[in-house]
């Protein structure tokens, strides 16, 4: 329900993502007045559950409940009965290389096994490019590349190992079958939103916070400005007097680049075929590009695809038809030319080019691991920062935007004077 009578709030929230709802469900407890802006015209932000334009369910945006067993909105997910996958799936994928589908933990293991290998050089103390920890002339080394760049929407070379480590991996990830986005749109039901009002400059004083919109201004006791990073990196969105340690922050823990390739078909092409997630590659091609695939996820008719980093932001660039015949021809590779003419629609993400949002999720360059800290000091005592960003171990995941704005709002409370009702906001503040 979009509200769009309430203005001058005692707590403006800018952005209607997870962490801007996380924001506003917390100060709807406290029964505090409160108004959340949203410059798009919908809700949810890079959580978007797109339901149209295949004919079928798909996430464009955030799809697993990382961390499951500690996520909060996987818990909320459990109290309203929005469906996910229960169980975590089996460890080992398929792989088509040299030609023939390969089913064992090898490839797998080699893959993981760096992944970990970034995390602990983190959590020793070493603040180094993960891409220093990969073997050039491993014939697995682009799969590993691949994998790093979907892991952190960055090329390895601009990946901290300190900011791997410091996010809290518990390994039990639970795809969400009803939709990330749209657990994220219930979450907001009920909330004070308005959509189509973009925030453009953000101005603590004395008393109070002055936010000038491309609708009007706002008056507020406290904002909270839950966008996008690269809103504030870039300057869209404005804060006067933005302390220079943030402003460091921003330019030391950029967003990074993520599409998705989705492909329908006239029914499920992959009978057969016994496991629901695959790696296509060829090693002895070094040109080839490793692609990974959801297919036919919960029984849908689908293959999806990832892609990230700044092949990602290029291929985007370039057009969806580009992007589609990629991924398109990797299939056809493992599955056969006859996959052309079942194909009904495909389309693509274009996060790179939205210019509410202009990207993936973050990660600190080499060197800076811990310069996230700075997102969460408050400016000016009275503007405070959410976001998948601000997190310092739920970092580049919709629950730990959502706990950011949980937090946002219990800081916000305090300076009102107010008691946080749910005590959960308050300690983990």
């Amino acid at each position: 329900m979009m509200v769009q009578n309430l203005s001058d709030p005692d707590v403006l929230i800018i952005g209607a993502g997870a962490a801007g709802i996380g924001a506003g469900r917390a100060l709807a407890k406290a029964k505090i007045p409160f108004l959340i802006i949203e410059a798009k015209d919908r809700i949810g932000g890079r959580a978007y559950t797109d339901t149209t334009s295949l004919g079928h369910l798909w996430d464009q945006g955030c799809h697993w409940f990382h961390s499951a067993d500690q996520n909060v909105l996987r818990k909320l997910a459990e109290e309203i009965g929005h469906k996910f996958l229960k169980r975590q799936r089996s460890a080992i994928m398929k792989t088509f290389m040299n030609g023939a589908w390969q089913a064992d933990r090898l490839r797998e293991d080699f893959v993981w096994g760096i992944l970990g290998k970034v995390a602990q050089a983190g959590r020793e103390g070493r603040d180094v490019a993960a891409a220093t920890l990969l073997e050039r002339d491993h014939p697995w080394y682009p799969m590993a590349r691949h994998w790093l760049s979907l892991m952190f929407s960055a090329e390895p070379e601009d990946i901290s190992t300190r900011d791997a480590g410091n996010y809290n991996d518990t390994g039990i990830n639970l795809a969400v079958e009803d939709g990330y986005g749209a657990l994220v749109a219930r979450l907001a039901a009920g909330l004070p939103i308005r959509t189509e009002v973009a925030a453009r400059k953000v101005t603590g004083r004395a008393g109070d916070v002055v936010v000038e919109t491309d609708q009007g201004t706002i008056t507020a006791k406290a904002a909270i400005v839950a966008t996008p990073a690269r809103m504030l990196e870039l300057g869209r969105i404005e804060i006067a007097g933005l302390p220079p340690e943030i402003v460091d922050a921003f330019a030391q823990v950029p967003m990074g680049y993520y599409e998705k390739i989705a492909i329908a078909f006239d029914a499920n092409v992959f009978d057969g075929f016994e496991m629901p997630y695959a790696d296509i590659f060829d090693p002895v091609a070094p040109t080839t590009r490793p692609l990974g695939f959801e297919l036919h996820p919960f029984g849908r008719p689908l293959a999806i695809t990832h892609i990230a980093g700044h092949f990602a932001r290029d291929m985007e660039r370039e057009g969806e038809a580009g992007m589609i015949d990629f991924a398109l021809s990797a299939l056809v590779r493992a599955f056969g030319s006859d996959l052309r003419k079942r194909v009904k629609k495909a389309v693509t993400t274009h996060w790179s080019s939205d210019i509410f949002i202009n990207g993936a999720y973050s990660c600190a360059k080499p060197g800076h691991g811990d310069a996230r800290k700075a997102f969460a000091v408050p400016i000016r005592e009275r503007i405070f920062l959410a976001g998948e960003h601000a997190h310092p171990s739920f970092q580049a995941t919709a629950h730990g935007a959502f706990e950011t704005g949980e937090r946002a709002a219990a800081k916000a409370l305090a300076l009102l004077g107010s008691r946080v009702e749910d005590g959960r906001a308050a300690a983990s503040a």
